[in-house]
């Protein structure tokens, strides 16, 4: 009995297999895009949340800075403001430096290592700013004067390094994990196709066997198809028949003489 584990006539794959990696491409690529989502939204919301983290730092020192003016206190002469920058960089995880600018974006007071070339000068709208360098992301908010005008920005940088490793860390378990079920689906797949087309396949073999009947005085084969159906049995049995009949008028029509 053939069960289609062997390549069929023609070189051509069994049935199961055909089927088999077709599904398991397909469900593969399902479960690559559900994580590859997945992983998007834990960048998205991780970054999220760490914006949302500093920025709370950010409006603190802002709001220091700005009651310091509003008694004429320049920060670059607020010792208090100092050693409060020095606090929030001590207890805020990942902050790589503070800095403290004025209109002109020059740096009044600074604690940690930011990079020179900066353009916070040109970022001064009054709605404050995201940015980057090549080693920290930016939290930028302006300060306002007793008379409402920018007079400069706190600037918080925070390491870039920490946000990439913890991402790249969840987009490795993500690939280790897609890569198992992957394997761990194909061969579910590959067993269930196997067993669900295996009578099926036996039974197109017999349908094709029935069909292939040339001896006319041959018995119509008994077909039991219950997987391709009673029409399925019954046409094939019809389809023998009128074959038969085919053959045997033909064997009985006289042959034609020339003369």
């Amino acid at each position: 009995m053939h069960l289609g584990l062997l390549p069929s006539r023609g070189g051509n794959l069994p049935l199961w297999l055909r089927l088999g990696v077709h599904i398991s491409l397909i469900i593969a690529l399902a479960i690559g895009l559900i994580s590859f989502l997945n992983y998007y939204n834990f960048e998205k919301s991780f970054r999220e949340l760490n914006v949302s983290r500093v920025s709370v730092v950010a409006r603190d020192l802002r709001q220091a800075i700005e009651v310091c003016l509003n008694i004429c206190l320049a920060p670059r002469d607020n010792l208090e403001l100092a050693r409060e920058i020095a606090a929030a960089r001590e207890r805020t995880t990942g902050l790589r430096f503070a800095a403290v600018i004025d209109e002109q974006g020059r740096r009044l007071l600074e604690l940690g290592s930011a990079c020179a070339d900066q353009d916070w000068g040109l970022r001064l709208d009054g709605q404050g700013w995201l940015g980057e360098d090549a080693v920290s992301y930016q939290i930028g908010l302006p300060y306002r004067n007793s008379f409402g005008l920018i007079s400069g920005a706190i600037i918080l940088g925070y390491d870039k390094a920490e946000i990439d490793r913890a991402t790249a860390k969840l987009r490795g378990a993500l690939l280790v994990d897609w890569m198992i079920a992957v394997l761990a689906v194909s061969l579910l797949v590959m067993l269930g196709t196997w067993l669900i087309t295996r009578r099926l396949r036996h039974e197109l073999d017999v349908a094709e066997s029935a069909l292939k009947v040339t001896d006319r005085d041959a018995a119509v084969p008994k077909l039991h198809l219950p997987i391709l159906g009673e029409e399925v049995e019954q046409g094939i049995s019809d389809l023998v028949r009128k074959q038969a009949s085919l053959m045997e008028g033909a064997a009985e029509k006289p042959a034609h003489t020339l003369t």
